[in-house]
């Protein structure tokens, strides 16, 4: 039976869900305005067979607001989840900017991960120069009202405009830099690339980036495209989920036969 559980996170309380099955454990990564919500349509895929987390980011879902929603205060938090729940060498499941964040914690802690799904993001590139960043915060200043209507039905982020830009923004700087990751990876990292748009990006950013997954596999030698999903970024969770279950039991498996 699942269970519900709180994690200290410096000025702020995360809140997850642990549910048993077998191992190695599954620990899931939001998107940058996601909740622990949206995995659901996956997690019924897997049906049970292994032991997967969840849990809301600063702002999200259930977890307290903060004064830091930086990735490196994100990472920190993964790490947290990972002590508090005592999972020992989980897959790491990210989508969007949960896949950057899964990349730099397995860089930063060699060992300590078995294998990452990476659902359409940390694409080593950085794809804003000076418009395009001040096009982002004019998109969020735009999309203010929306989120704060989905924050309420546990949708989205407690965030304001400014906050919201500044998450996408520094992702795209860190990805930019993930090519050195993926060369210190000591675990199977599978990509799921999705297909149309990506919200805050043009159609030739959306090329470009998706394109930079060859960085990707030529700089760590475990790391590969495992599937190409007909979804866009959006509903790859909601209409691919079967897709990406069976990418995440692909890792497992590969994480299961490294390990012996």
């Amino acid at each position: 039976m699942s269970e519900t559980f709180t994690v200290a996170a410096g000025d702020t309380t995360l809140h997850g869900t642990d549910t048993p099955g077998g191992a190695p454990a599954l620990l899931f990564i939001n998107g940058g305005f996601a909740t622990q919500r949206h995995w659901r349509p996956v997690l019924r895929q897997l049906g049970g067979r292994y032991r997967t987390v969840t849990f809301d980011g600063r702002a999200r879902g259930r977890s307290g607001r903060s004064s830091d929603y930086s990735l490196r205060g994100a990472l920190g938090d993964v790490g947290r989840v990972i002590e508090a729940r005592g999972l020992e060498r989980p897959v790491l499941v990210g989508w969007s900017h949960g896949a950057t964040l899964a990349v730099r914690y397995a860089s930063e802690h060699p060992g300590e991960v078995s294998g990452l799904v990476l659902i359409d993001g940390a694409y080593p590139i950085a794809t804003f120069d000076e418009a395009g960043k001040e096009r982002v915060r004019r998109q969020f200043r735009r999309l203010g009202p929306l989120m704060r209507v989905l924050a309420l039905l546990g949708l989205s982020a407690r965030m304001t405009p400014a906050e919201s830009a500044e998450v996408v923004i520094e992702m795209d700087t860190v990805n930019g830099g993930l090519a050195a990751d993926y060369a210190a990876l000591r675990c199977p990292a599978a990509f799921v690339v999705a297909s149309g748009a990506h919200s805050g990006s043009t159609v030739e950013e959306n090329a470009r980036m998706r394109a930079a997954v060859t960085t990707a596999t030529a700089a760590g030698e475990r790391v590969t495209v495992r599937a190409t999903a007909p979804g866009n970024h959006v509903q790859v969770l909601a209409k691919d989920a079967g897709l990406v279950a069976g990418v995440i039991e692909g890792i497992v498996e590969d994480a299961v036969e490294g390990s012996v």
